[in-house]
Order: structure tokens, then sequence, then C-alpha cells
């Protein structure tokens, strides 16, 4: 009969053996465990090993928002925030919009009201688009449908019949800081000479 005192301890370093061969017998490293260290290679076989960030409150783990995500949960919150930019940028629109489209959009005091509101919207709506599209196919989608509301296709209509009219132009809206403007209206033909060019700062 076996010693007790002997099967024990070989029991023990057979199971040790075992679980190590399981662990390393298919010649590839153990998956990390997101909480564990960086692989000693800087593999980072778990994926993302998780770091200070994602475990301290103070700085900012436990649900904050990845700047970064395409996950609506995380970028659905910051359009939300962002829709009071969006209505005063629209709301620079409103009298305009009312108003008629004619020669008296040129007068001193109304034109540079014009210009102006184009400017700022479409600056607006074209960074907000940029920075969303940048999380992914998600974000980008969200954020087209935030801005393509019947109050911004009035917009849209209504700067596209100042530029037909001759009433603003182009030149007014230069590409490189206006890129949402330029793509919106790539097609319009300026048909009128309703205004001559105002100021292209």
């Amino acid at each position: 009969m076996i010693d007790s005192s002997i099967a024990r301890p070989a029991a023990a370093i057979a199971l040790a053996v075992a679980v190590f061969a399981g662990l390393f017998a298919r010649g590839g490293h153990r998956p990390l465990d997101p909480n564990e260290p960086i692989a000693a290679d800087g593999s980072l076989i778990a994926g993302r090993a998780h770091t200070l960030f994602d475990s301290e409150p103070a700085l900012g783990a436990y649900g904050s928002p990845r700047s970064d995500s395409d996950d609506p949960v995380d970028f659905e919150p910051l359009i939300r925030n962002d829709r009071g930019w969006a209505q005063a940028e629209r709301g620079q629109f409103r009298r305009l919009l009312g108003g008629r489209l004619d020669s008296s959009l040129c007068k001193a005091g109304v034109h540079p009201q014009l210009l102006g509101a184009v400017r700022s919207y479409y600056e607006t709506r074209g960074r907000e688009k940029h920075v969303f599209s940048l999380r992914g196919p998600n974000a980008k989608a969200a954020i087209e449908r935030e801005w393509s509301t019947p109050a911004d296709q009035d917009i849209d209509n209504y700067v596209r019949h100042v530029l037909q009219y001759g009433l603003l132009h182009r030149s007014d809206i230069p590409n490189d800081r206006y890129a949402e403007f330029a793509k919106t209206f790539a097609g319009t033909q300026e048909l009128g000479t309703g205004c001559t060019a105002a100021d292209t700062r």
C-alpha cells in the first residue's frame, strides 16, 4: 500500500504539471484578464488591458463615455447636449426666412446679418458632423439625422435661392473654413447679380 504522506504531494505535483501543460501545451499565451498587467512582451493579449482610467472614478471610470466611442450610449447624450447650439444657429434665420428674397437683402444693415448667419450656421453644422463622424458609422448617421430636420432643410433651400439670385456669392464663404457650405451647394449656379460681392473675411 502507498504511503499517504508520499501520495498526497505526488498528486499535488501531478495536478500542477497537468494545469501547467494545459495552459502552455498549445504554444500560445493564456489570454490575460483585462485587470491583469500587460504581457511581458507588450503584446496586450487581453485586447485592451485595463488601466488606471478604467478603475479610478476621479479619472472618469465607471460609465463615463469614451471620446472616440461609436456606441449610441456614449455619443447620444453628447448630441442632446449640443442641441442648444443647433437651435441657436437655426434661430438666426427666423427673420430671414420670413422676409423677401430680393435686393432688400443687399442693404448695408441686412446683408451682413445674412452673411453672418450663413457662415455661423454652416461652420457649426460642419464642425458637428466632422467631430461625430470620426467616431464611426453609427455616430455619423446620428449626427446627419440631427442636422437634417425640416428647419435645416428650409435653411438649405433658402440659402440655395439666395445664391441663385446672386444675393450671396460663393466667394463670400471661403471653402477652406466652410467645407459644409461648399459641399451642400456644390451644384448650385449663381444665376442672378442681385448684390455685389460682400466682404470675404
